[in-house]
């Protein structure tokens, strides 16, 4: 059965420059923050970071001095077993209930579950029926 839960992922721009993803997670750190999952990457000169953590609040408080912009947004969390066809299931119990999944994102090792991030255009619903897998 899947977990499902509510939570906050941090979208921060900032101008490009070697070290900026040092800078990123040394002032996680530096706060205690765990990152559960990051995505960062360049557009246009500027570095782009998708941060999924332990305490998104903490996050953006760290994140402030480096002077790029910081914008929270929700997604869901869902830890299900880690085996062939559970992102497939997720996909297509939200496609059939007419919900667009804006975003995803996963990874996985041999650890018995995985969690997969989430945002979809209609949250609240999105969980009712995740719940029920």
């Amino acid at each position: 059965m899947a977990k499902i839960h509510l939570r906050s992922e941090i979208l921060f721009r900032a101008p490009t420059r070697v070290g900026l993803l040092a800078d990123v997670t040394e002032r996680l750190f530096a706060k205690d923050v765990n990152i559960l999952g990051i995505r960062a990457y360049e557009e246009n000169e500027t570095g782009v970071f998708l941060i999924y953590a332990d305490d998104s609040r903490a996050a953006s408080e760290a994140l402030e001095p480096l002077g790029g912009k910081i914008t929270t947004t929700q997604v869901i969390s869902a830890e299900v077993p880690n085996r062939p066809g559970q992102l497939a299931t997720i996909a297509s119990t939200l496609a059939n209930a007419d919900i667009n999944i804006l975003e995803v994102h996963a990874t996985a090792t041999d650890a018995p579950t995985v969690e997969i991030v989430l945002q979809t255009a209609d949250d609240v619903r999105a969980i009712d029926l995740l719940q029920e897998l």
